[in-house]
């Protein structure tokens, strides 16, 4: 008798603790996360990929150029036109422009943390009234690697839910609208923004459809569309208006057909490119979940039933979205898209699948909420169905995704940079990819003013060069001149042919606008470990003159550099650069005693 009076204190003081405002314990959360960063400084480490690479670029450039009118930006590709460098969150843009990137990329990622983790919790609260199952959901989701440069495309759609749910239950007018304000100006529209658009538009009907009040969804969904309309007002005119300022790039990109079933499956489980939800070992708990529940629905109590309901209809839109992915990589739709033009030709219709990593981690909190707070008749189940005992089973059935995201977490790679460093660890911090010393080394040995020359890239992304000053011809944009295209081919074009990978590469994607050739292919990370050595390269310099090219950044030796016009100006490196640069002159001839001959 004692032990069950100690179990039902402890049940009741666990139900008590449930109706806490629990958001409170964040601040600790963020501070664990943020210290190794502000610790580390330039030495913290994310991922590079289609970060660091490319729309960091579009961030410090808009920065840059914020205000001064200009239709052309000169430092990337000869000249770009500012929507080859469109911000994926034009709010954080001002970051840059009154901060070192590196900070500003910083206080971006601590905003996205905290919208992220507020917009689970809230948002799990509305649906469950939990604040533990609140804290679980959103303390997981916040700590998924999420890249932070494009700002709350995905982190943010759990607070764009939220907003949609007060206004369903026609609550917290301002606020609300206040929250979709400020998600259209830190996400995408062409990543994200059409799907919350998609979602909002479609539960408005609903809406309208049950004789509910929906009006204030309906000026929701006119207020977001606004937004993204003035935020996108250059993309509209082109569409609608036919206002096209030049013929991109991306009409001569080539969609491959993927394996129908393989590809659900892969994105069921597993999810996509830049929309990680690690959600792989939570698919069979909730799956169990509604079964038991579909067994017990009889003697369920009204409140446990609808939110059975709501999460069987979740598991069947998550599994939807796969299926939808699957369907735009289906052959058939595949050919039909490669056969059309203009925005149908390279629109990424399948990026409904942002919406997983916010989708499991709400998934997982509403199959929790089916049992939470039922009262068991007998020993057995009401053990079974105590907090205590539900926490616990959480906690267990947690586990493998907990440890999944702590070894993907960036809390766990810049502590672990911390204690071993980059020898040990292989990460690429910020300091060793954008290589301030280095580049710096580099402009002191051409000794001109950057904006009178331009250079070029062999082996080595053109980030660290573009953030430092330099102008360059090469760069990675996924809208630029298919113009410009042609002619930079015209300098690689020999070597395309003798490299398939490559010349695909280049010819059915290039948004990498880089030197691709037969001895490193389409690589463009290649340090200064790689001990890299060009023989018989064939380039068209005269081609790369005539872009304004004047200086060429090898990532090794060029043996024929004599023959290709380029004479050795020296090798560079420091300890805490990534790359080892050969730093050749275009349109002189080499001495004889060059090192890089023979």
């Amino acid at each position: 008798m004692r032990i069950n009076r100690v179990g039902g204190k402890i049940n009741d003081a666990l139900m008590k603790m449930d109706r806490w405002p629990l958001w409170i314990l964040f601040p600790i959360l963020l501070a664990a996360i943020m210290a190794p960063i502000l610790v580390l400084g330039e030495g913290s480490v994310f991922d590079y990929h289609d970060q660091w690479d490319e729309v960091m670029m579009s961030m410090v450039f808009s920065a840059k150029h914020m205000g001064d009118g200009l239709e052309i930006w000169p430092e990337m590709m000869g000249g770009i036109n500012p929507s080859g460098l469109q911000p994926a969150a034009a709010l954080f843009v001002p970051l840059y422009r009154f901060l070192p990137a590196f900070w500003a990329f910083v206080t971006q990622y601590a905003v996205m943390v905290t919208a992220g983790f507020l917009g689970m919790y809230l948002c799990v609260k509305e649906l469950t009234g939990s604040s533990f199952l609140s804290l679980i959901a959103a303390g997981c989701f916040c700590m998924l690697p999420h890249l932070p440069i494009y700002g709350l495309s995905a982190v943010g759609i759990p607070l764009a839910a939220y907003g949609f749910l007060r206004l369903w239950k026609g609550k917290n007018l301002l606020p609300s609208y206040g929250i979709l304000v400020f998600y259209g100006l830190t996400s995408n529209l062409v990543l994200t923004g059409y799907v919350v658009l998609g979602f909002w538009a479609a539960g408005t009907v609903v809406s309208f459809l049950r004789r509910r009040k929906w009006g204030m969804l309906a000026g929701g969904f006119a207020l977001l569309t606004a937004v993204y309309v003035w935020m996108n007002r250059n993309l509209f005119w082109e569409l609608f208006l036919g206002r096209k300022e030049y013929v991109s790039h991306r009409e001569e990109m080539v969609t491959y057909a993927m394996p129908f079933w393989k590809t659900v499956w892969e994105v069921f489980t597993s999810s996509a490119q830049h929309a990680p939800s690690l959600h792989r070992y939570l698919i069979l708990p909730i799956v169990v979940s509604l079964l038991l529940g579909a067994v017990c629905y009889q003697k369920m109590e009204r409140e446990s039933r609808k939110r059975l309901i709501l999460a069987g209809a979740g598991l069947f839109l998550l599994f939807g979205i796969a299926l939808f992915y699957g369907f735009c990589r289906w052959s058939p739709v595949v050919d039909c898209k490669n056969s059309l033009h203009g925005f149908l030709h390279y629109f990424q219709m399948e990026r409904f699948y942002w919406v997983y990593p916010a989708g499991w981690y709400l998934e997982t909190a509403l199959c929790c909420s089916v049992w939470w707070g039922m009262k068991g008749k007998g020993k057995l189940s009401s053990l079974l169905l105590s907090p205590a005992f539900q926490l616990c089973a959480i906690a267990a059935v947690m586990m493998p995704t907990l440890q999944l995201i702590k070894e993907n977490s960036y809390l766990y790679r810049n502590v672990n940079q911390y204690n071993n460093g980059s020898g040990i660890t292989g990460y690429i911090s910020w300091e060793s990819y954008y290589a301030e010393d280095l580049m710096q080394q580099l402009e002191d040995a051409i000794g001109r003013d950057m904006s009178t020359y331009r250079v070029a890239h062999l082996g080595i992304c053109p980030a660290p060069a573009l953030m430092h000053g330099f102008y360059t011809v090469d760069g990675y944009s996924n809208n630029y001149p298919l113009e410009y295209k042609h002619r930079f081919r015209q300098v690689i074009a020999k070597e395309l042919e003798k490299n398939l990978q490559s010349r695909l590469y280049f010819d059915e994607w290039g948004s990498r606008c880089y030197l691709f050739n037969n001895v490193t292919g389409n690589a463009w990370m290649l340090g200064k470990d790689s001990e890299v050595v060009y023989e018989e390269l064939e380039l068209d310099m005269e081609a790369l003159q005539e872009l304004g090219c004047e200086y060429l950044f090898s990532c090794g030796v060029i043996k024929n550099a004599q023959e290709l016009g380029l004479s050795l100006m020296g090798c560079y490196e420091t300890d805490i650069g990534y790359w080892r640069v050969w730093l050749y002159g275009l349109g002189q001839e080499q001495p004889p005693d060059d090192p890089a001959v023979g």
